[in-house]
């Protein structure tokens, strides 16, 4: 049976990205698909990006951090010196442009059988994924004029993957999953295989950022 593999919040942590896949056993005949936040403050974003534009069956959705990064890159700035951006931008060199066109080429979603990929989650009263703004895709936590998280009051069937929220343990509710667990801030990498909704993780290496605190 062909497997859909959903990889959480990387933001370039290379080296447990190389474990997840390791330990679960992802073939070329899986589906991977990256949560967005792929790049920006962890060790080894080009490696990751990389790795991403070469495999032929990752496909993977903008996160807030890959449009921070196109940002700079449309006004035509340099990364700050010395800071995790302009390390990739170093490690791309001449490749860079075509990074960044790869980058802004990404969905903001992605839909499968039964289930639908997002980097952030939604607003619950929309219920038409393509009534939904870019902008709450990418960051969505507490809806306005709302005093819970989205998924609390997300009610749909159709199981939402999403990641964005660094959690020390995945959410997991009938039709929701979350699975940011905080690999760049010395939590672990996870991933949820479909269709038998198994989760996976590996312990990050180091704390690479320091949180501001966990949920």
């Amino acid at each position: 049976m062909k497997r859909t593999i959903v990889i959480g919040d990387v933001h370039g942590c290379m080296w447990e990205l190389e474990q997840l896949i390791d330990k679960t056993g992802a073939t070329a005949n899986d589906e991977i698909i990256l949560i967005g936040d792929f790049v920006r403050k962890g060790p080894d974003s080009a490696s990751v990006l990389q790795w991403v534009m070469k495999t032929p069956n990752v496909r993977c959705i903008l996160g807030n951090h890959e449009v921070k990064v196109l940002n700079k890159w449309f006004e035509g700035e340099e990364p700050e010196r010395d800071s995790p951006d302009w390390a990739m931008w170093r490690q791309l060199d001449g490749s860079y442009n075509e990074a960044m066109d790869f980058i802004r080429s990404r969905p903001l979603y992605i839909e499968g059988e039964g289930f639908l990929v997002v980097h952030a989650g939604i607003d619950p009263r929309i219920h038409s994924i393509r009534r939904q703004t870019a902008h709450d895709l990418l960051t969505i936590r507490i809806p306005p004029g709302m005093d819970l998280p989205w998924y609390d009051s997300y009610t749909d069937e159709t199981l939402i993957v999403f990641g964005h929220w660094a959690r020390k343990d995945p959410v997991v509710r009938p039709n929701a999953i979350g699975i940011d667990t905080g690999c760049v801030y010395g939590g672990a990498l996870t991933a949820l295989i479909l269709p038998e909704k198994r989760l996976v993780s590996v312990p990050a290496r180091q704390e690479y950022q320091k949180h501001l605190g966990w949920e």
